[in-house]
């Protein structure tokens, strides 16, 4: 943007025009460029009021008390969240009315651009939010194959034990897998050789994803398989500590203004709803949130809800059923009261991708959180888990 489209999107604000997202961020961009650009927008601001309060009618200041000077440029300063200076390194020559309307004009310029940013809905870059790149937690499942259930099996045939009970690979982790139901999750290499039953549709290939570009996600291997029958329940408690300390208080991950992009590779033995379940859960029962296959969609498409209280809230489906494999990837902003969702299915690996292309938008309840689990009742993969700061952070590209 240029500095004659960057002033004249500045006077559209202050009187009142609306401002589109894509505006308000290129506007933002501009001023913290360079120094210079924060003196424009002083003077700016300074004309604008100044006129519009009916000033004009008297004789106009001198130009002196109109020039910004740059030295310190308390602005530029303010605006990169550095302490505004002292009068002992002003100078002995600052007027004290000169750095009191350079308070106002700052102080003007930062509510202006909070101010729009509220106005349209910009939240997920709002000023309050915390994002900090960096990979805190990842689990690969790269482990020895495990003893698969009997191919073309039933239900009664799926282990009951063993399964991922004291595997500790990865890293962003207190403590190793535990196995906490009557059937237990398996580690598959070969899915050919171990298709649950004919129709299986996990067969065709391992879990794995490239975009529309040719850019392949970083992956290994071997992938965990849910057990099919009642119920499989793996889960694992995250290191706190791992993590910035901005992002968690007392009770957990999730302090207010932390912002966390979580992703996963997953695909159901086939698409069928029915009641069926199998999903990936940040939080407890109690509160948290759900990404999969979930009961509540009849059609057994992909999925995603919070969870309150033991019940499933807000639950929203795509149209993917969940026998297509899927790489999932969700940024939850946490906020005061309700946490906010976007999900994405299957995105490009080249850049983050937009708000409004998102698959999902779920509004979550207010949870804090130390566990992941995996639960299911119908056998479904799941490979590379990853929790970060950024898109970039939990979509490698190989």
């Amino acid at each position: 943007m240029d500095d004659t489209e960057a002033l004249q999107l500045l006077d559209a604000y202050l009187d009142h025009e609306s401002l589109s997202p894509d505006q308000a961020e290129a506007l933002t961009t501009w001023l913290r460029e360079h120094p210079e650009h924060a003196d424009r927008a002083f003077r700016r601001i300074f004309l604008h009021t100044f006129l519009r309060q009916g000033l004009q009618y008297a004789p106009l200041p001198a130009p002196a008390i109109l020039t910004v000077r740059r030295e310190p440029n308390l602005e530029s300063h303010y605006l990169q969240g550095e302490p505004l200076a002292t009068d002992d390194r002003l100078g002995s020559g600052r007027r004290p009315r000169t750095i009191a309307m350079r308070w106002v004009l700052v102080l003007s310029v930062a509510f202006c651009l909070c101010g729009t940013a509220a106005w349209i809905g910009y939240r997920s870059r709002s000023s309050t939010a915390v994002a900090v790149e960096g990979l805190w937690a990842y689990e690969g499942f790269d482990y020895p194959p495990t003893s698969p259930p009997a191919p073309l099996g039933n239900g009664n045939l799926w282990p009951t034990s063993g399964g991922m009970q004291g595997l500790a690979g990865g890293f962003g982790w207190a403590q190793h897998w535990q196995e906490t139901a009557p059937k237990v999750s398996v580690l598959i290499a070969d899915v050919q050789a171990n298709a649950w039953r004919a129709s299986d549709m996990r067969k065709l290939r391992p879990l794995g994803y490239s975009d529309a570009q040719g850019q392949v996600l970083k992956s290994t291997g071997i992938q965990l398989r849910s057990a099919a029958g009642p119920l499989s329940a793996t889960s694992r408690l995250l290191d706190v500590t791992a993590f910035p300390s901005a992002f968690s208080d007392e009770y957990g991950l999730g302090r207010d203004g932390a912002v966390l992009w979580i992703s996963f590779l997953t695909q159901s033995f086939d698409g069928r709803g029915l009641g069926n379940f199998a999903y990936v859960q940040l939080g407890t029962d109690a509160a948290g949130f759900r990404l999969g296959k979930l009961a509540a969609v009849p059609s057994g498409n992909w999925s995603a809800c919070g969870i309150l209280d033991g019940a499933e809230m807000n639950v929203r489906w795509t149209d993917i059923p969940s026998g297509q494999p899927v790489f999932l990837v969700t940024r939850i902003t946490f906020r005061t009261g309700g946490e906010e969702a976007e999900i994405w299915i299957d995105p490009p690996l080249n850049k983050e991708p937009s708000t409004t292309g998102a698959t999902l938008n779920v509004s979550l309840p207010d949870f804090r959180w130390d566990q992941l689990s995996i639960k299911s009742r119908y056998t479904t993969d799941f490979d590379e888990i990853r929790i970060g700061g950024s898109f970039r952070d939990v979509a490698p590209i190989q």
